[in-house]
């Protein structure tokens, strides 16, 4: 499953309303905030991007606040085990899937 990396600053509203959708939709990533990480701010200039939120989803790149084309490209979404409640990442384009929980073992049918 591709790897989602947002980049982010504290004072940027479309960040936090990135980050909401993100939660909203079960996706789970990686926050990076770039006025407190240098190697972060860094590998945004290395590739010419001086705003944000940016969105590294696999190897795409989505610069700004994309609702359709960041769900197009994320390919799971985080489900909840119903008798334990752990959280696990599950594919979103597979369909109706039979999971099995790490942790409890328990079986469940998920559909994205």
């Amino acid at each position: 499953m591709k790897k989602v990396t947002i980049f982010t600053t504290q004072s940027c509203g479309y960040c936090q309303m990135a980050k909401t959708f993100m939660t909203q939709n079960n996706i789970q990533y990686t926050e990076r905030d770039i006025q407190k990480d240098a190697k972060a701010r860094e590998q945004l200039v290395k590739r010419n991007i001086s705003g944000v939120p940016v969105l590294m989803i696999g190897s795409d790149i989505v610069v700004g606040f994309d609702k359709e084309k960041i769900l197009a490209l994320v390919d799971h979404r985080i489900a909840a085990c119903p008798q334990c409640q752990s959280k696990m990442r599950v594919p979103n384009n597979k369909g109706k899937l039979s999971v099995t929980c790490p942790s409890c073992k328990n079986v469940f049918e998920w559909t994205p």
